[in-house]
């Protein structure tokens, strides 16, 4: 579904992501690990054509999209959870959420159902603003936006990071289930090892840049932890 072959990504003149190579097959969950500033989320970024300059190949769905422009690759199937969420706090909820429809192909600009059955509080709330919410009310609020663009692959950058732990564990059940119950191929960014481990069955072990180790989750070992994750 998605993959890269012999990737750099380059901000300016210097390459962060150097010789990346990965594939996550339809309906599989990867997560992709390692030490703060290893480039986890360069690699988000360079999916969606965010950084200055990327050598190599981006493939989604057997097509390369390295030429392709960020609203293209949202129109082609790849939502996008950015790390510090990217809500428009003067926005309500509603128009927030429809900000992601934009990228749908089919022109439609709706919610659809699956946001209010994954999201309880934002469907009774539609009209607070986005400003107005909790950290993890805002992350509901940045996955919804991405599921209103009915993605094929769902990038997620450490969506559980400093939000308050009741919020937490709904989201992780929320990531899952988008992934298990509705067969969205999902690319996480995650430091939480135990739920890497419980959510994915692939990981990407990063390190300076370059894949560290890759393979199926049961391969993760606590000694690839240890070397490549321990401070």
């Amino acid at each position: 579904m998605l993959d890269m072959t012999d990737v750099y990504s380059f901000y300016g003149s210097s390459p962060v992501l150097q010789n990346v190579s990965f594939a996550v097959p339809r309906g599989s969950l990867l997560s992709v690990l390692g030490r703060n500033g290893v480039g986890k989320t360069t690699l988000m970024r360079t999916v969606m054509g965010l950084t200055d300059r990327v050598t190599g190949r981006i493939g989604l769905g057997g097509s390369d999209i390295r030429g392709e422009p960020t609203h293209r690759r949202a129109g082609l199937g790849i939502g996008y959870v950015p790390q510090g969420r990217g809500i428009v706090g003067k926005f309500t909820i509603r128009e927030n959420i429809l900000m992601g429809s934009f990228a749908r192909p089919d022109g439609k600009r709706e919610i659809p159902p699956l946001v209010f059955e994954m999201f309880p509080y934002l469907r009774d709330n539609l009209n607070r603003k986005g400003g107005d919410l909790s950290g993890g009310q805002q992350q509901q609020l940045a996955i919804a936006r991405a599921l209103a663009a009915n993605p094929q692959v769902l990038l997620l950058d450490e969506p559980t990071e400093g939000i308050q732990p009741n919020i937490v564990e709904q989201i992780q059940t929320v990531i899952m289930t988008l992934n298990r119950q509705y067969g969205i191929t999902v690319v996480l960014v995650e430091q939480n090892v135990r739920f890497a481990r419980q959510a994915s069955n692939l990981f990407l072990m990063l390190d300076k840049g370059r894949v560290a180790a890759h393979g199926p989750t049961e391969s993760l070992t606590d000694d690839l932890v240890h070397r490549h994750m321990a401070v």
